[in-house]
């Protein structure tokens, strides 16, 4: 139960301090390295694993060992990103606009996504969410930026210090189709 309410306080305090430490960058701001797409990062990508590390340096896993999500990432510039705990419980209801408001809690609680464009700055291996859509109204219109390390057949994204974490993912890149599901 204590782990539980330390990872509900840790997912909280990311989400309230990402507008804190949202990053803007401005067209007059950007530099030559930056480019608005870019082939290592164009496709999609399977969610791997998804670990924050808080300040004492106790490592917790936000939405559970076994999280599911989706990145991707296109030749135009455009990205689009899930990640959901992978038991959430279902709802009574088959209507998603009737559910009951613990439901609407627990699936919230346990569901992130957004979407927009990217840009990748390779001088500094940061690539810049554009959110133009998200399911945290906060980040709507907001710049979120990672940090990006391609080793393998992964790429790993991760964050400077956000509330008490810092949060690094690590996605596989998948097949051109999506048809291979686990």
């Amino acid at each position: 139960m204590k782990k539980v309410i330390v990872i509900s306080l840790c997912i909280v305090l990311s989400i309230i301090s990402c507008k804190q430490n949202a990053e803007t960058i401005n067209s007059s701001d950007k530099k030559e390295n930056v480019t608005i797409a870019n082939e290592n990062f164009d496709g999609s990508w399977e969610l791997k694993q998804w670990t924050a590390e808080l300040t004492n340096g106790e490592i917790v896993f936000p939405y559970g060992e076994d999280a599911k999500g989706i990145l991707t990432y296109d030749k135009f510039g455009n990205m689009a990103v899930q990640v959901m705990k992978s038991k959430r419980p279902k709802f009574l209801s088959e209507d998603p606009l009737n559910a009951q408001p613990e439901e609407v809690w627990e699936a919230y609680n346990g569901f992130i996504a957004y979407s927009g464009s990217y840009e990748v700055d390779t001088s500094s291996n940061k690539v810049i969410h554009r959110i133009r859509l998200s399911s945290f109204p906060n980040w709507v219109g907001q710049n979120q930026v990672r940090y990006y390390e391609f080793k393998d057949d992964n790429l790993i994204l991760s964050t400077d210090l956000i509330g008490a974490s810092k949060h690094k993912l690590i996605w596989e890149k998948l097949n051109t189709t999506l048809n291979n599901q686990h």
